[in-house]
C-alpha cells in the first residue's frame, strides 16, 4: 500500500438507505457487507456502516460532529455542481469564505439518512492553510 487509507465507523439507522445515499449521491463503492454493517469506499477512504438505530442522534442533538473530505479546489466545484444536478439536498448552500484572502476555503454540508454530517471542503492554497509539508 502507497498510502493511508483513513477508516471512520459510524451508526446508521436504516443500513439499505444509507447505502443508496452514499453509493447514489455521494459516489462511493460498496466494498465489504452483511447483514449488520457495510462498507463504502468513498474519496479513497473506508466508512463502515453499522446498523445501529439506537445510536443515531438527529442533526440537531450533534453539535460539531461531523466528517468530511477536503477536496482541492476544481474537483469542489465540480462535485458540487454534481450534486446541485442530481438534486441533493444541502444543510445549507454551499459557500465560499474568506473569498480573496490567503485563508479562502470552500464549504458544502450535506447529511446522509441518518443524519451523519459530511462536509465537503477545499482551501483555495491547501499547503499553506494546513501548513503541509511539500512533496518531494
Amino acid at each position: 500500500m502507497s498510502r493511508y487509507i483513513f477508516h471512520l465507523s459510524i451508526p446508521v439507522s436504516d443500513l439499505a438507505g444509507s447505502r443508496r445515499f452514499y453509493v447514489d449521491v455521494l459516489g462511493a463503492r460498496v466494498g465489504r457487507a452483511n447483514d449488520d454493517w457495510l462498507d463504502v469506499l468513498c474519496w479513497g477512504h473506508q466508512i463502515t456502516l453499522h446498523h445501529r438505530p439506537d445510536e443515531v442522534l438527529p442533526v440537531e442533538r450533534q453539535g460539531k460532529r461531523h466528517f468530511g473530505v477536503v477536496l482541492p479546489w476544481d474537483v469542489w466545484r465540480e462535485e458540487v455542481a454534481r450534486l446541485e444536478g442530481i438534486g441533493a439536498r444541502f444543510l445549507e448552500s454551499p459557500s465560499i469564505k474568506l473569498a480573496g484572502s490567503d485563508d479562502e476555503h470552500a464549504k458544502a454540508y450535506l447529511a446522509d439518512p441518518s443524519g451523519n454530517v459530511i462536509e465537503l471542503k477545499a482551501y483555495r492554497n491547501v499547503q499553506r492553510t494546513l501548513q503541509l509539508a511539500d512533496d518531494p
